[in-house]
């Protein structure tokens, strides 16, 4: 949200900007249609032209140009510098996947109508990583980096082209599935959980993996699908407990 917020004081400051020189333009336009500046200048550059008026004022007149060059190149520059950082502020340094801000962008897009396709029924599914403090405590932070990379990876590979993983937190994770039903859903979230967690990684069978998956058929459901995600995977919690006492 602080970038949200960032652009649209950038969008005012620019705005007023716009209003301001416009208002300098109207007034210069104004006071000019009085004062012609053009045969003042003529008439002093006739009167002193040992000193080159009219040279200096031809050469001021391309030296705005060239600034004017100078500055649109600039704000290029600054442009892509921005998109840049703005899509570096939306991976994740530790896994490199898109974080929580592209998920949250993607459902906003889809809330106001701005994808290019209908992705409904849309299908998210919250995976919910559990072991992941006692890899730490046992074998330090670079080995629960690289079980979580392994176990990403593991995911990706059940994923079609269409869909996105996201990092959320260091427990969690966000699969966007656009056009995908509840029983699609319930397949894909049976499939993860049943991810193969024996191999080269062997800190991965120390992990438990909880899948919890909403679907939305409608863009005002998105208002509550997170929501109804952390309800879910809570009650799942629950469940669980209960099932080992």
């Amino acid at each position: 949200m602080a970038l949200q917020t960032l652009k649209a004081q950038i969008r005012s400051k620019m705005f007023f900007d716009l209003v301001l020189l416009c208002a300098i333009f109207i007034g210069s336009f104004i006071l000019l249609s009085y004062f012609d500046a053009l045969e003042w200048l003529l008439k002093i550059s006739r009167q002193h032209a040992y000193m080159d008026f009219d040279v200096v004022v031809s050469a001021l007149v391309v030296l705005c140009f060239l600034f004017g060059i100078f500055s649109y190149r600039r704000w290029q520059d600054v442009r892509k510098l921005s998109l840049y950082c703005e899509e570096l502020s939306m991976i994740d340094p530790i896994t490199m996947l898109p974080n929580r801000r592209v998920i949250s962008r993607l459902l906003e897009e889809v809330r106001e109508g701005k994808t290019k396709q209908n992705c409904f029924p849309l299908s998210l599914i919250l995976i919910d990583i559990e072991g992941l403090k006692a890899i730490q405590a046992q074998f330090g932070n670079a080995v629960v980096e690289q079980s979580i990379h392994e176990l990403v990876y593991r995911f990706s590979l059940l994923l079609v082209s269409e869909q996105l993983i996201s990092y959320r937190n260091t427990s969690q994770c966000f699969v966007f599935c656009p056009e995908f039903d509840s029983l699609q859903a319930e397949i894909l979230c049976q499939k993860l959980t049943e991810v193969e967690l024996k191999g080269r990684q062997t800190t991965l069978q120390m992990l438990n993996i909880k899948l919890v998956s909403v679907t939305l058929n409608q863009p005002q459901e998105i208002d509550w699908a997170l929501e109804k995600l952390e309800d879910l995977l809570y009650e799942k919690h629950l469940k669980d407990q209960h099932r080992q006492e």
